[in-house]
């Protein structure tokens, strides 16, 4: 089956190629009623050997080709009964001309205006289409008149006025080809011209591609088989043309008129057949292998929707980042019928921060490389939810690439256990602080930033005094407590940017970003000298704890070793100067 899209694409060539029809007859006829205007005969005919075009032949077949425009796409309310308007009038005109034949007798009203133009022409009805010219033009009008009205009597009458319109036209044109005008009483003043007979041809396959979602060109659209269709009609239409082309070299053999007639009749035939069955054969065989791919893609396809259907994961087909269809899980994964989704911007639900994410995800998947990416949508209730997609193009049942398929998994428990591996990994299970690998990592990258010039780093190494003392007289879970709330008053005395890290035991080490001096870094370690040693209180019971404090500056070049070593040397220092005091070094 065909894509919309090509559809869309065949529709638009076949509607350029009506209004070119159009625009060819109403150059026709332009020309037509300058000839009869300035008398320069060999403008009111096509071809020299064919008959005129009586002029009023040419202006309703011109008015007949703007009824047409009037209501090619996209018409307009006003446009479509303006279009009708004047294919009824050219109906009646039409009707009126037959009735003047038939009745043998003109009604005179067009005479003053003619009766110059038409002096040449010695005719009682001067500038009137012949009968056959009348009728095929009151088939179209009335066709053309219909374009635009619906109703099942409307689907089923269209197609035959139309068609009706074209008996006349190309048993003239087939006359012309096979030189035989005496049988269909084509002269030079009677009978059906072949300027005519083309310009109505023209018009009616204008009328049908205009409406190209009405059969016959709707048919032959939904077909799979249509080229082919075409081009064995283009094949049989050429019939006639090579039975004419092969009677002249017969006729020059002396054969005779009805000996050249069968050769070239039968010539033409084999000919045309054998392109046909060449065709048909080779056309044959691709419909039996597509068909065979065809069953076997939609078998694959119909098994992949049973398995998307009954999924738990969510599986969406994305086409031009709009969802073309989601699998019934969405619902429960989060919240959203799958019929409202069917539609809308996926970007719509995706987190904003992982937008960029999953766009470049998407250029990926279309250089046919799969992608796996995690990130957030938006559920029904506002919240977000991590998923993992893994994502390919999507191949449908004739093989060809349709958008995207992705496969998308809620794991929102897996991102909470990784985040919880991580914070094992990375900080201390009781103080929440960084743990002692954490804190030296941040220490080596903080050193190997450059600064600038009297921008410096402070470091501080603080010791809870006493502690041993804490835990054996108020037991260890006390001393817990102690820890971390001190370890948490330390974390408030600092910057968002600096590192409070537990090095082991009750030892933790602070590092203070951008300072100026020592001072600076002094003033920081008495603000939590001061803080730290406020009472604890926990299970009915008040404890005070304090701290020795060594502060330091990093010095250039320096390791983390050596630094944190130096700060230690502070600490004790602070320790032998009788506690809860800062020491720097």
């Amino acid at each position: 089956m065909d894509t919309a899209e090509a559809r869309g694409r065949a529709r638009t060539v076949l509607t350029l190629c009506g209004r070119a029809g159009v625009v060819t007859v109403l150059v026709v006829a332009a020309v037509n009623w300058l000839g009869w205007a300035t008398d320069v005969d060999q403008l009111t005919r096509i071809y020299s050997s064919w008959a005129p075009m009586p002029p009023w032949s040419s202006l309703l077949l011109a008015v007949v080709a703007l009824a047409i425009l009037l209501q090619s796409d996209p018409p307009g309310r006003a446009r479509v009964w303006l279009g009708r308007v004047l294919a009824v009038a050219v109906a009646a005109v039409a009707l009126a001309y037959i009735i003047e034949r038939a009745s043998g007798r003109a009604m005179g009203a067009d005479l003053p205006w003619l009766g110059d133009l038409l002096r040449g022409e010695r005719l009682s009805l001067p500038g009137r289409p012949h009968p056959r010219s009348a009728v095929s033009i009151l088939l179209l009008a009335v066709g053309v008149g219909l374009l635009r009205m619906e109703g099942r009597w409307v689907r089923v009458a269209w197609p035959l006025f139309l068609f009706g319109a074209l008996a006349t036209p190309i048993i003239t044109i087939i006359g012309h080809m096979f030189k035989v005008v005496s049988e269909v009483n084509l002269t030079s003043s009677t009978g059906q011209g072949p300027s005519t007979a083309l310009c109505v041809v023209l018009l009616v396959a204008a009328a049908l591609v205009t409406r190209s979602d009405r059969s016959p060109v709707a048919w032959l659209m939904a077909r799979p088989d249509r080229w082919s269709l075409l081009r064995l009609g283009i094949v049989v239409s050429g019939l006639p043309l090579l039975v004419g082309l092969w009677r002249l070299p017969f006729l020059a053999m002396n054969l005779g008129t009805d000996a050249a007639w069968i050769l070239s009749t039968a010539v033409a035939t084999l000919a045309v057949g054998a392109v046909a069955f060449y065709l048909s054969q080779r056309e044959q065989g691709l419909l039996i292998e597509r068909e065979r791919l065809s069953g076997q893609r939609a078998e694959a396809e119909a098994r992949y929707r049973i398995l998307a259907d009954n999924a738990v994961d969510i599986v969406v087909h994305v086409r031009a980042n709009r969802v073309a269809w989601i699998s019934p899980s969405v619902e429960s994964a989060l919240g959203v019928s799958p019929y409202r989704l069917i539609g809308t911007d996926l970007a719509d639900r995706i987190h904003p921060d992982d937008l960029e994410l999953v766009l470049g995800a998407v250029g990926r998947m279309s250089t046919e490389r799969p992608a796996l990416e995690r990130f957030r949508v938006r559920a029904a209730n506002g919240e977000y939810h991590w998923v993992e997609a893994h994502g390919k193009p999507y191949v449908d049942a004739q093989g060809r690439t349709d958008g995207l398929i992705t496969a998308m998994r809620i794991v929102d428990d897996k991102v909470e256990a990784e985040r919880r591996l991580e914070q094992l990994a990375r900080y201390d299970t009781l103080t929440g602080l960084a743990n002692r690998a954490e804190t030296i990592a941040r220490v080596n990258t903080a050193l190997e930033v450059e600064r600038s010039p009297g921008i410096h780093l402070g470091v501080l190494f603080c010791d809870i005094d006493h502690f041993k003392t804490i835990n054996d007289t108020w037991g260890h879970l006390t001393g817990d407590v102690v820890l971390s709330t001190i370890g948490a008053r330390i974390r408030i005395c600092v910057g968002e940017d600096d590192t409070v890290g537990r090095l082991g035991g009750d030892e933790i080490l602070v590092l203070v970003n951008g300072v100026h001096d020592l001072d600076e870094v002094v003033e920081i370690a008495e603000k939590i000298r001061l803080r730290a040693s406020e009472p604890v209180h926990f299970a009915d019971q008040t404890i005070r704890a304090t701290l020795s404090i060594g502060a330091t500056l990093v010095n250039p070049g320096e390791s983390v070793y050596t630094m944190m070593a130096r700060a230690d040397v502070a600490m004790y220092a602070a320790k032998r100067a009788g506690r809860d005091t800062v020491t720097r070094i």
